[in-house]
């Protein structure tokens, strides 16, 4: 695995959110996401679990879907009680750079547009 630079989650699109495949659950995560959210273990998993695999294995996330618990602000609703598979996924960590990639084109990008515009502004002011 190589090593990338760090990015800014606070300047991200929340990719990780919306690309990074998908999110299993625990027994642990579904209680703690219950508690968080003021339900039963039970209700929680009707009302949020999207898909259980052959294995048993209960995803809160299909694939290339948006989380469910994902913000318009582009924050996380659950952050305090997030899965586990959530507090260990890190962009810049991980054998496949798509999200990363995505992440470092979207933050440059907007950086050059932010840095473009400010330019301009001064531009007028003179």
């Amino acid at each position: 695995m190589q090593v990338r630079p760090e990015l800014s989650c606070m300047k991200c699109a929340a990719f990780c959110c919306r690309m990074a495949g998908y999110v299993s659950v625990s027994r642990a995560d579904i209680r703690r996401l219950a508690k968080h959210l003021g339900l039963t273990v039970r209700a929680f998993e009707e009302k949020h679990i999207v898909e259980k695999t052959r294995k048993g294995e209960k995803r809160i996330k299909r694939g290339y879907d948006a989380c469910q618990f994902l913000k318009g602000n582009r924050l996380c609703g659950v952050y305090e009680a997030r899965p586990k598979d959530c507090r260990g996924y890190v962009c810049w960590d991980q054998d496949d750079d798509t999200v990363y990639r995505f992440a470092e084109f979207y933050q440059h990008s907007v950086a050059r547009v932010r840095r473009d515009e400010a330019e301009e502004r001064r531009k007028g002011e003179r």
